[in-house]
C-alpha cells in the first residue's frame, strides 16, 4: 500500500560521465572471431560495476565548481541601504532528498515537518547583508540546526523576516539589519503546505501567515483493510485530459490531503508576538491582506476532490474576510475542472479560461479599498410578447448590440453591493491600471479593440 514515499537515489551529474570511457579504451573485435568468450570492454566494465565512478578530473572540476559561492548584489532593502545575499552550501544532499513525503495529486507534502517538500530540499544555510554605502558585510544570526528561505524585507526596510525550517517544524524569524541579531517570531509552527510564504502588513507591525490549527488531530492512518474498490466514473461530454503522473486514488488520499492543507489564518504582532487568529481553519490556498490589515482576500480549496485531475484543478472560492473571519463578499468561484468541454482549461487541456467579471484587482495602497476593471453592465432587454423574431434576426440583432464602456472601479469597506463606485470609464477596453504615488493620477493601458498601449 503506498502512502509515505521515499525518493530513490539520484545519480550525481558528475557520475553520468563515467559510463563513457576514452575512445582509446574501446576494444574492437573481429566479427569472424570466436564469440564463445568475448573480452569485456572498458565501457562494459564500467556499466557492470555497482559502485560510484569518478569522471576525468577536468569534467569533475567543471561540474563541481563552487558557483554557489558567487555573491550577487540583489534583493535590495526598501530604503536602499542593504543588499541581501543568500548563503548556500552547494548541491542538494541525499539525506534531504530521502526525507519521507506524501504524494497527493501533484503535491509533495512532508507529514513530519508540515511543509511542501520543496522547502526542505532547497533553501539557504544563512544570510549576509552587504551595505550599499561602504560595502561592509553583516552576518545574520541564524539557528544552527535549520535551513532558511523566503527572506522578506519589512515595508520600511528596518527588519528582515525569513523562514527557519527545522526537521519537524517551520518558524518565522525576524532580524535587525543594523546588528544582524535575529529572534523567533512564531510561538506555534507554520503550516507551509499550500501557502508557502508569509506577508508583512503595510505598517510593518504584523506578519500574516498560516499556522497549524490548535487541537489538530494526528496524521490519518491508512486503513489496513480497504473499505471498498477503487472507483472512477466517466462523465458525459468530450474530454481531452492528458495522462498525469501524480493523482489521488482512494478516499484515504482525500482525507490525508485535507489534513495536510487545513490551516489557521493568523497575524503575528512583530513587537510582542501576539497571535490573532482569523476565522476558522480552512483549506487555504492563498491570501492577500489589505494595507491596514483589517481585511483579506482569501482563496480556499473546496470539495469535491477528483481522481482524474491533480489538486491544481480542484474547486476553489475567493472571498473577502474581515479580522474576525466573517465573509463580507465572494469575489470568484471556480468549480472542480475535470476537463469536460465548456469548462475553464485544466492543466494540459487546450482552451481558454473564462474571463472573470472583475479584472486586474488589487488593494489600493492608501487603504481606500479594492480597485479593479469591470465592463459596464449589459442593458436589460425588453420583452415583446406580440412578436416572435426568427433565429436569424435574433443573431443579427446580437451583432448590433450596443458597445459597453470599460470602467475602473473602487470598492470600499464593508464591501456591500452599494459600496462600489466608478473612478474612470473608457469606450476602449483596458488591460491594466495603476495609480500615482499620491493617487492624484490614474494610468491605464488600452488600445482600440483590446488592451495594450498606455493612455
Amino acid at each position: 500500500m503506498r502512502r509515505i514515499r521515499f525518493a530513490t537515489a539520484i545519480v550525481p551529474f558528475a557520475a553520468l560521465f563515467a559510463v563513457a570511457p576514452p575512445a582509446g579504451a574501446l576494444i574492437g573485435q573481429d566479427a569472424t572471431a570466436d564469440q564463445t568468450d568475448p573480452p569485456q570492454s572498458a565501457a562494459e566494465a564500467v556499466l557492470a560495476s555497482p559502485e560510484w565512478m569518478q569522471p576525468p578530473q577536468e569534467i569533475l572540476d567543471a561540474v563541481l565548481a563552487p558557483r554557489y559561492l558567487n555573491m550577487n548584489l540583489s534583493s535590495a532593502s526598501p530604503d536602499r541601504r542593504w543588499f541581501l545575499h543568500q548563503v548556500s552550501d552547494g548541491q542538494v544532499t541525499m539525506d534531504r532528498f530521502s526525507r519521507p513525503f506524501d504524494e497527493l495529486g501533484g503535491q509533495f507534502l512532508e507529514p513530519q515537518a508540515n511543509r511542501t517538500r520543496r522547502l526542505s530540499i532547497r533553501g539557504a544555510v544563512g544570510y549576509k547583508l552587504i551595505s550599499a554605502v561602504d560595502g561592509s558585510v553583516t552576518d545574520i544570526e541564524v539557528p544552527r540546526d535549520a535551513r532558511f528561505s523566503n527572506a522578506s524585507w519589512s515595508p520600511d526596510g528596518s527588519q528582515l523576516a525569513f523562514y527557519a525550517h527545522y526537521d519537524t517544524e517551520t518558524h518565522i524569524y525576524v532580524a535587525d539589519p543594523e546588528n544582524g541579531r535575529s529572534r523567533r517570531l512564531t510561538r506555534e509552527p507554520v503550516l507551509a503546505t499550500m501557502v508557502t510564504s508569509f506577508e508583512w502588513t503595510a505598517n510593518g507591525e504584523e506578519i500574516a501567515t498560516v499556522l497549524i490549527p490548535q487541537g489538530r488531530a494526528s496524521r490519518p492512518m491508512e486503513p489496513r483493510v480497504p473499505p471498498g474498490p477503487h472507483i472512477k466514473l466517466t462523465e458525459d461530454g468530450a474530454n481531452r485530459l492528458r495522462t498525469y503522473a501524480s493523482l489521488m486514488a482512494t478516499p484515504y488520499d482525500e482525507e490525508l490531503l485535507e489534513w495536510h492543507v487545513t490551516g489557521q489564518l493568523a497575524t503575528v504582532a512583530v513587537g510582542n508576538r501576539r497571535v490573532t487568529r482569523i476565522g476558522e481553519p480552512a483549506m487555504i490556498r492563498s491570501f492577500d491582506f489589505s494595507p491596514d490589515g483589517q481585511h483579506a482576500r482569501v482563496t480556499s480549496m473546496r470539495r469535491p476532490f477528483s481522481y482524474i485531475v491533480p489538486v491544481t484543478s480542484f474547486g476553489r472560492v475567493e472571498e473577502i474576510w474581515d479580522r474576525e473571519g466573517n465573509v463580507l463578499a465572494q469575489l470568484d468561484e471556480t468549480e472542480l475542472n475535470t476537463g469536460i468541454r465548456g469548462t475553464p482549461a485544466a492543466p494540459g487541456v487546450a482552451g481558454e479560461e473564462e474571463e472573470p467579471e472583475r479584472r486586474s484587482m488589487f488593494w489600493r495602497a492608501d487603504g481606500a479599498g479594492l480597485t479593479f476593471l469591470q465592463m459596464e453592465p449589459e442593458p436589460e432587454e425588453e420583452e415583446d410578447e406580440d412578436t416572435e423574431e426568427e433565429p436569424e434576426e435574433e443573431e443579427e440583432g446580437e451583432q448590433r448590440r450596443a458597445p459597453r464602456k470599460d470602467r475602473v472601479m473602487l470598492w470600499v469597506p464593508p464591501f456591500g453591493e452599494d459600496d462600489v463606485s466608478v473612478v474612470y470609464e473608457s469606450d476602449q477596453r483596458m488591460s491594466s491600471h495603476r495609480y500615482s504615488v499620491g493617487y492624484e493620477w490614474l494610468f491605464v493601458t488600452r488600445r482600440p479593440g483590446g488592451g495594450g498601449g498606455p493612455a
